[in-house]
């Protein structure tokens, strides 16, 4: 009587441990992304060799925080760029929300979208600029300008799930012009010519 109360609780015990597993977990890893233009909608003409040089790369940290299949992304990366014979630092913060899904275990897709901020730092004077596809704000503009004004950013993933690892790929690519400023849905298109193919390797904390 004793071991068949002992084998219940145990089983009761673990039940809670089980449900909250599936419920919610937080992950924090890292995150490459290829710099130049990738179009998911044509691929005939792109140059695959670039994928080979990580000088094409800019490299940051991947955050997501899930709630069963609800999950919430927060992505930084930096990188270097030259833009008319000015070299710069870019910072790109992107925050995304939207649905999780795991297929049999094994592998776990996701759909988000949301703000991308993205900042141009001058290596040479220090100037800082926020730019998107909507236009240039200088060093006055605050961030609540900057936020609003960020292009609205789609993210999809897709990882194979090795234990508490996730690794995986990665696309972004803004709207066609949709912000919190200008909520125009005709401009929630994706732009694709302007997309971007990463990968990322997240480790689930808990």
């Amino acid at each position: 009587m004793k071991k068949r109360l002992l084998v219940l609780f145990l089983i009761l015990a673990l039940i809670p441990a089980a449900v909250f597993a599936d419920f919610f977990d937080f992950g924090i890893g890292a995150t490459a992304q290829f710099i130049g233009n990738f179009d998911l909608t044509d691929t005939e003409d792109f140059d695959w060799s670039l994928l080979g040089d990580v000088k094409n790369y800019g490299f940051g940290a991947d955050i997501r925080t899930r709630v069963m299949f609800v999950e919430l992304d927060v992505t930084g990366l930096y990188n270097q760029r030259q833009y008319n014979s000015t070299d710069y630092h870019e910072i790109s913060g992107l925050i995304t929300g939207g649905l999780s899904l795991d297929l049999l275990g094994l592998v776990r897709i996701g759909l988000g979208m949301g703000p991308r901020v993205n900042v141009w730092i001058n290596q040479d004077d220090g100037s800082v600029m926020v730019y998107n596809q909507n236009g240039v704000l200088d060093a006055s503009t605050d961030f609540a300008d900057a936020f609003m004004n960020a292009p609205m950013t789609y993210r999809a993933t897709a990882d194979v799930k090795l234990g508490n690892l996730l690794v995986g790929l990665n696309y972004i690519v803004d709207s066609s012009g949709f912000t919190f400023e200008n909520p125009d849905t005709t401009k929630l298109a994706p732009n694709f010519d302007a997309g971007r193919i990463g990968a990322s390797a997240t480790f689930i904390l808990f």
